[in-house]
């Protein structure tokens, strides 16, 4: 007995693994010493820093090489800003189907070929990204932030406290919880009901995304097959396939090889190149994000699916 509750002490004392940083192999809440061990980080001045101390180096998210801005908030690693330019759209695309893999709360405030802003949460942390043109920035903090000191009566700032913020003696005052944005589906926009509210409330919207299962196969659809109304899976409908002019320019020719995740009405939520041509391979993921399925079910119900995708680029 005296085993158990000793066992059971320590591992309510064991601290909770710090957030990682996605793409890289910093964590927020490391200690300035470790993140220098990690790489050649220098003093430098920060605009928007406030009272943490702020260093620049370079460094790679998800391979991608830019240079980094640490934030340190008492000698641990708070935030980090990462900044690229000269990035390729097919890079753009990896870096954006990276951090769709880790399933992350996704909303974007724009969400263009050549212009994306989202946010991406989890429990412990938010990235924002901005992808325009040929340039990537990726900012990387704690999530939900943690909430200002709550005032007093008077307007002076409560005491901070172990555990929290002081309330005052004769009207005890709870903070609200910081919002946090619901899961939104790759390619869809949250149901809206009148008047601007949500038409269903976030937990019963996961609650039903995670009721749809998805099938555990990688369907294919080769060129010769791709709309053949006889067999399955099978694309009902797609815009034409638009060739980009540099390519054209120079005769290139071939087959990008597309995956992508469809929702049980047909509709695209992911798609990312398996193989490609570099130059083909930004207008591949357009032409399939706009391409409807046939619909998915197995015994009855309906399921998402994989389906692995040729698209053609030819001149002749």
């Amino acid at each position: 007995m005296l085993t158990l509750a000793l066992v059971g002490l320590l591992a309510a004392a064991a601290p909770e693994p710090l957030p990682r940083v996605p793409g890289m192999r910093l964590r927020l809440g490391m200690e300035e010493s470790a993140v220098l061990a990690l790489g050649s980080f220098v003093e430098a001045k920060a605009p928007d820093a406030g009272t943490m101390t702020a260093r620049q180096g370079a460094t790679r998210f998800f391979g991608v090489p830019g240079e980094a801005t640490c934030y340190f908030k008492d000698g641990r690693l708070a935030r980090l800003r990462f900044k690229a330019t000269g990035v390729s759209r097919s890079s753009q695309d990896y870096v954006d189907g990276q951090l769709r893999r880790m399933q992350l709360s996704r909303a974007c405030e724009r969400d263009d070929l050549g212009d994306r802003r989202c946010d991406w949460t989890s429990p412990a942390l938010r990235v924002h990204t901005e992808m325009q043109k040929d340039g990537l920035v990726a900012r990387v903090d704690r999530w939900p932030p943690a909430p200002e000191p709550a005032a007093d009566s008077l307007g002076h700032p409560r005491a901070t406290v172990a555990g929290g913020t002081r309330p005052a003696r004769s009207a005890p005052v709870t903070p609200p919880a910081p919002a946090r944005p619901s899961p939104v589906a790759a390619g869809a926009a949250a149901p809206v009901a009148p008047g601007g509210a949500s038409a269903a409330p976030p937990a019963r919207a996961a609650a039903t995304a995670r009721a749809v299962a998805t099938l555990p196969e990688t369907l294919t659809i080769s060129l010769v097959s791709r709309n053949s109304p006889d067999v399955w899976p099978r694309i009902i409908s797609s815009p034409p396939l638009h060739y980009p002019e540099a390519a054209r320019q120079e005769s290139l020719q071939g087959v990008v090889w597309v995956l992508a995740l469809v929702d049980p009405s047909g509709q695209v939520l992911d798609a990312w190149v398996e193989r490609g041509v570099t130059e083909l391979d930004v207008a591949a993921l357009a032409w399939i994000s706009r391409c409807r399925f046939a619909p998915c079910e197995r015994n009855g119900a309906p399921c998402r699916f994989h389906v692995r995708v040729a698209v053609l680029f030819t001149l002749h």
